[in-house]
């Protein structure tokens, strides 16, 4: 269909007092329901496009929520419902979030004989006491115990995120994570910068007076773990994400390089083609419209040519490698015109220390790392 295939499992055991995205509470009833489910949006999406079948699938990453909700049996069952409607001996990296809790011989076992050979684990602190603070159900030994056990598994492409900046971590406590994390024979970290998602507990306590690390001390706990991380041999290839050498997430890669993706479940995204869309952030939504043979309500979006060039060229200046302007534009002749003006906005950024210029590719220093987003909103 695409080289890039998400999965959203949108169960949970709760709600973190940070998390903005999709979940619900975990029941036996639904988790059941559900494990067919990606699958049928799936046929509908082929019966609508039957040569995408042709193109195989070279990345699938499955997210929440958390996936391990389903059990070992549920996986098993949604991984065959898809291999039935697509042939997924192509795919070359195969990655499931795990919480730690979630982390159990079974599951692994499970993930292992599915072709899973990419496991992500939220951590987010190895302090007790922050963990606490944020809802987090996990304390740092049951983090801990659960990356022991993918590596004790066979994984050997085990990952981690962390959250920088938040409330109550001082220098020195974010530190000591930092160190904690190099030393676990890890090859992938996200370090996130918090953000203040509506509608969550957190946004709730900050609205009635919980002080929250200002712009600065974000910017300088995601320098710090920078330093620490370059420092272990971790290489800053994207903006919040770092890898040792030949351990890149290649389903993030692909998306940040332009490439189509097709996200199934609710609030999954996908990009194909000029069109995007978005699946509606309901689950009850989601089952009855499967039900009734139709694919789930969303919100759509069918871009000319020359926004949907430009988007995907957007998200390359996330990541360390940068983009080459002259090569985007024959890439997508319609940016012909746009090159030349790149070239002269990435030469005057450059001299303010924003950009830097490595061949003919462009990427954004550290400095401009900082300021990302305006970048984009100046060349774009």
């Amino acid at each position: 269909m695409t080289p890039h295939l998400y999965i959203h499992v949108p169960f949970c055991d709760g709600k973190c007092h940070y998390c903005g995205f999709y979940s619900v509470l975990a029941a036996p009833s639904l988790t059941a329901l559900y494990q067919g489910l990606p699958a049928c949006e799936l046929e509908h999406h082929l019966a609508a496009h039957p040569a995408a079948a042709d193109e195989p699938v070279r990345t699938i990453y499955m997210g929440g929520g958390t996936p391990a909700m389903l059990g070992s049996q549920g996986l098993k069952r949604l991984a065959e419902s898809l291999a039935d409607r697509l042939p997924l001996d192509t795919v070359e990296e195969w990655t499931v979030e795990l919480n730690p809790a979630s982390v159990t011989p079974a599951i692994l076992k499970t993930l292992d004989a599915l072709g899973v050979n990419r496991l992500s684990i939220g951590v987010q602190s190895f302090d007790d006491d922050t963990l606490a603070r944020m809802g987090r159900r996990h304390n740092a030994e049951a983090a801990l115990r659960a990356i022991r056990l993918a590596q004790d598994a066979g994984f050997g492409n085990v990952g981690i995120d962390l959250i920088a900046g938040l409330p109550g971590v001082t220098p020195a406590l974010w530190e000591a994570t930092l160190e904690r994390a190099v030393t676990l024979g890890l090859t992938h970290l996200s370090v996130y910068a918090l953000s203040l998602a509506p509608g969550t507990r957190l946004a709730a306590q900050a609205a009635q007076g919980l002080a929250l690390p200002n712009d600065d001390a974000q910017l300088d706990a995601l320098t710090q773990a920078e330093t620490v991380l370059n420092q272990a041999g971790f290489a800053r290839y994207e903006i919040s994400n770092y890898a040792l050498p030949g351990f890149e997430c290649q389903h993030n890669l692909g998306i940040w390089r332009g490439n189509d993706f097709l996200g199934l479940g609710p609030a999954a995204a996908s990009r194909v083609g000029r069109a995007r869309w978005t699946n509606s952030e309901d689950l009850a939504e989601y089952i009855e419209a499967l039900a009734q043979g139709q694919l789930p309500p969303c919100e759509k979006e069918t871009l000319d040519a020359a926004d949907d060039a430009m988007e995907r060229v957007v998200f390359a200046l996330r990541l360390d490698e940068g983009f080459d302007p002259m090569a985007e534009a024959q890439r997508f002749p319609v940016l012909r015109t746009r090159a030349d003006v790149w070239e002269e906005r990435l030469e005057r950024l450059a001299r303010h220390g924003i950009t830097e210029r490595g061949g003919r590719r462009w990427r954004l220093t550290a400095r401009g790392r900082e300021i990302c987003d305006a970048v984009i909103r100046e060349l774009f």
